[in-house]
């Protein structure tokens, strides 16, 4: 059974985000696709994270997070933050573009969307913590292609004529 799950949810095509937590030394992200929106009335978000994980961590210890929409330009960053190139806590924030303002989860600069979250609950299921979060503030540059992730590699979305 858990064979046949994990095949049918590869086929579960998902938007790539980086979602940080934490501020300074204590930053913290990871690479997710299990973001989406919870409501707009009022504006909240919803965030799966592994809970034995660093940035689980520093997202329950803050109450804050920040979920950051990746264009296809951010492909090194995707990799980067889902483990795939050795580095860990803060040096996966040395590279390109990050903004760390005063008390807040660093956010990038260059994502299609960066949307600043406190945590408004948390539920553990499993192995993982399903988080809401109510947006505090959120960043747009929509001139970009997405980045997505579906059957192990990412990809990017093309028009269907």
């Amino acid at each position: 059974m858990n064979g046949d799950f994990k095949i049918s949810m590869r086929h579960l095509a998902g938007a790539v985000n980086i979602v940080t937590a934490g501020t300074g030394a204590e930053a913290s992200g990871l690479t997710a696709t299990a973001v989406c929106s919870l409501s707009m009335a009022p504006p909240r978000l919803l965030v799966c994270l592994n809970r034995s994980g660093a940035t689980c961590a520093a997202l329950l210890a803050a109450h804050a997070f920040c979920v950051n929409v990746l264009g296809t330009d951010a492909l090194a960053l995707a990799e980067t933050f889902a483990g795939r190139t050795g580095l860990s806590g803060a040096e996966k924030f040395a590279s390109r573009g990050w903004i760390a303002d005063e008390g807040h989860p660093p956010r990038l600069a260059d994502a299609i969307a960066a949307i600043r979250c406190s945590v408004h609950s948390v539920q553990l299921v499993g192995t993982h913590a399903i988080v809401v979060g109510d947006v505090e503030a959120v960043w747009n540059r929509p001139d970009a292609q997405p980045l997505v992730y579906h059957d192990q590699s990412f990809r990017t979305l093309c028009a269907l004529d």
